[in-house]
């Protein structure tokens, strides 16, 4: 009987440190009848924000890490291929951002007819309050605004952006 409650109790103290991602609001970065000229099914994209929400918990769930909060920006283009930023407040440590990064990478993508379709989620690890910043601005993209000729074209920045 002591081992099984020895037992219960180390399983029970591993899962209370493993670390906790929360999901909140989504911000568009285009407006709806953009989304509705790429073709996007809205019912599709709500099953890959479900799926990808749940990789990223299972990358992290057993990972014990600081308070962060921010946004998980993703960008999916009509061939299929998915990228995703981290835009975090304080940073993950580099190694669980790219945990992060592929978990969402992974995920199989909603379709686009042409284009890219740009959207962020807010994600606070830790804890109940996230961000009260109303949009991401992931430092990969402050430095491929420095490379496109209109900086305010969101998918001209997430291609200058998108990871080799």
């Amino acid at each position: 009987m002591k081992l099984l409650f020895c037992s219960l109790l180390l399983m029970f103290s591993a899962l209370a440190q493993a670390a906790e991602p929360r999901f909140d609001e989504v911000v568009f970065f285009q407006p709806e009848q953009v989304l509705l000229d790429k073709k996007v099914n809205f019912a599709d994209l709500a099953r890959f924000s479900r799926n990808m929400q749940s990789r990223i918990w299972n990358a992290l769930k057993k990972v014990k890490m600081p308070v962060s909060t921010g946004y998980v920006v993703v960008a999916v283009r009509s061939d299929g291929e998915v990228a995703a930023w981290l835009d975090m407040e304080p940073a993950l440590h580099e190694y669980y951002d790219n945990e992060v990064v592929q978990a969402v990478m992974k995920t199989p993508p909603f379709s686009v007819s042409d284009g890219i379709v740009v959207f962020g989620i807010k994600m606070a690890i830790d804890t109940a309050k996230h961000t009260r910043r109303t949009k991401p601005d992931p430092k990969e993209w402050k430095e491929a605004r420095k490379k496109v000729a209109n900086p305010n074209d969101i998918e001209e920045l997430a291609l200058a952006a998108w990871p080799e």
